[in-house]
């Protein structure tokens, strides 16, 4: 019987799910894209360069493996195609209509290219889907096991702090919160491996409980902890389906959060919130960033001054006001930092680059419409998440998940840091969501 959904789940398909993967079979030039893209996971967990190098090495791959007609079609018939065009049309009509900053003219090109990180995404969604994917996925996880190891290796005072290793021996801001967001999403994406393959089931049970730790007590970022908290929950909801559990899970969970809430306000103020002055073992800090965080909310909602680790909220708010003054066109690109630094002089945070908030940043810069454009994109990511978990191949449905972390990990991570703004972050998710939507076709 042909109901609606599944006509509508018949739409959505890979563009090569009629015929098993053919890998192997394919001329070496053919197979350089499927070769190179499983590694490029691998390279997030070092220096950017190493990532930059490793996508020119992609793209070179493309050029020489040929097809072009057929992955043109791929691309053509990609439900992401239609909104990260959109999202490019309005930031290019914003940059004509509003024109460069006549006080910031030479970040205005930086900026815009920021409004195209969702375009590094096309080439990849050209490669045919594959045996490829689970091995970029397993990959990933490799990195995200070296990385632990990393940070182990530094908390023993193992690591030397060059080049290679300078994001897991000194914090350095977006590399080390995007180590922590990888870690978080490659824990995760292990959990959804663990109920699908029951094989090797204790070296999969210690190697999620080794990421996870490693994240929680030695990456020192709160979104990760956060982010993989998350992630958990939407996989136990998930595999609970719809019962009275999944309706009480959360109600305990917010019960638990606002208990450990109010006991961190009870507490004495630390006399310090800044990590880098602490010396204590990594219990000690996660539960010292824990109550800094929640007391620095506190007196900011009841205007006392915030040191730097409430810099954020600081930020929130003149950015809010700066946005109120045109919120529908927004200021232009590149539009930022010379309002923001004009507003805050004399505050601790007047030297920040970014509201290390996407949604603020969009609001600020491209206005009402440019922040639609980017919801579009992760709302068609959303959508796609569905109909893959509702796909009769195998293959389409376990990707939903990983796509579904995904998406919230760019959510959630772009309520606390302009995770498209950056090129480290940026690239590093387009690599990742090539994984769930290469080759995937919407009709």
């Amino acid at each position: 019987m042909n109901t609606p959904d599944s006509m509508d789940n018949a739409r959505m398909s890979s563009a090569d799910a009629a015929v098993p993967p053919r890998d192997g079979t394919q001329g070496w030039r053919q197979a350089l894209p499927q070769q190179i893209l499983p590694v490029l996971p691998l390279t997030l967990f070092f220096p950017v360069g190493v990532m930059y190098f490793g996508v020119l090495l992609f793209y070179v791959a493309l050029l020489v493996s040929g097809g072009f007609v057929r992955k043109i079609q791929r691309l053509r018939q990609s439900p992401m195609l239609l909104p990260i065009s959109a999202l490019s049309l309005v930031s290019v009509v914003i940059a004509a209509s509003q024109g460069m900053p006549d006080d910031n003219a030479k970040e205005f090109w930086p900026g815009f290219w920021h409004y195209q990180t969702y375009l590094f995404l096309l080439p990849f969604l050209t490669v045919a889907p594959g045996a490829w994917q689970r091995r970029a996925m397993h990959v990933f996880f490799t990195g995200a096991l070296l990385a632990a190891s990393l940070f182990v290796a530094n908390a023993l005072h193992l690591l030397p702090a060059n080049t290679l290793f300078r994001s897991y021996v000194v914090y350095e801001g977006n590399k080390s919160i995007l180590l922590g967001i990888l870690m978080a999403v490659a824990a995760a994406w292990m959990l959804h491996e663990l109920r699908l393959h029951r094989d090797h089931l204790l070296w999969r049970v210690l190697a999620i409980v080794y990421v996870a730790a490693s994240l929680i007590l030695l990456a020192k970022t709160r979104t990760a902890s956060l982010l993989f908290v998350l992630l958990c929950v939407i996989l136990l909801l998930r595999q609970m389906g719809w019962s009275w559990r999944t309706f009480a899970l959360p109600l305990v969970l917010l019960a638990a959060l606002f208990g450990g809430w109010k006991y961190a306000l009870s507490l004495p103020p630390p006399p310090t919130c800044e990590i880098r002055l602490v010396q204590a073992g990594p219990w000690e800090i996660f539960k010292l960033r824990s109550i800094c965080t929640i007391q620095q909310l506190r007196d900011f909602s009841q205007g006392r001054k915030v040191n730097e680790d409430g810099m954020r909220l600081e930020i929130y708010r003149i950015t809010a006001d700066i946005i109120a003054d045109d919120p529908w066109a927004g200021h232009g690109i590149a539009s930022w930092m010379p309002l923001y630094q004009e507003k805050a002089k004399g505050l601790s945070s007047a030297t920040m680059t970014t509201p290390h908030n996407d949604y603020l940043l969009y609001l600020t810069e491209l206005g009402v419409f440019g922040l639609l454009a980017l919801l579009g994109i992760w709302a068609t990511q959303l959508w796609t998440v569905r109909r893959m978990s509702l796909h009769e191949h195998t293959r389409v449905w376990e990707l939903s998940m990983p796509l579904l972390m995904l998406t919230v990990a760019m959510m959630l991570g772009g309520m606390f840091n302009a995770i498209l703004r950056d090129g480290v972050f940026g690239m590093a998710f387009m690599i990742l969501l090539a994984i769930p939507l290469a080759g995937l076709r919407s009709e």
